[in-house]
């Protein structure tokens, strides 16, 4: 699937355009309600720009629709972030500070090694 230049979230872009139009809102209004330009709300439908965490919260909010349908992620998904966010605060709650700190390096040095592969593809 091929995007269009400057479209890096088309998804959140559609759902974003969705949850407004079936709320009978306008960009218009969303943007007055959000304190933003229409520019910015034609943006995020377009899937150029993202929300930030404080838009996003009221956009759900005035759309009745939550943050995670939004950012495209079902309730499935959610429930598996929270599992794992449990099991690995269960596996690294007996270790050393140290040790945990080494686990976070890893996994940064992880997802900038794939962030830098991605880049080159």
């Amino acid at each position: 699937m091929t995007e269009r230049k400057g479209r890096r979230w088309p998804g959140t872009g559609a759902r974003v355009r969705e949850a407004r139009t079936k709320a009978g809102l306008t960009q218009a209004q969303v943007a007055r309600a959000l304190g933003v330009s229409a520019h910015a709300v034609w943006a995020w439908e377009d899937g150029r720009m993202k929300p930030n965490h404080e838009h996003l919260v009221a956009l759900a909010s005035r759309c009745e629709v939550s943050t995670d349908w939004l950012l495209g992620r079902d309730v499935m998904e959610a429930e598996v972030l929270r599992e794992m966010n449990a099991s690995f605060r269960e596996a690294v709650a007996d270790l050393p500070v140290e040790d945990v700190e080494s686990i976070w390096e890893f996994i940064r040095f992880v997802r900038e090694r794939r962030r830098q592969r991605n880049a080159g593809a």
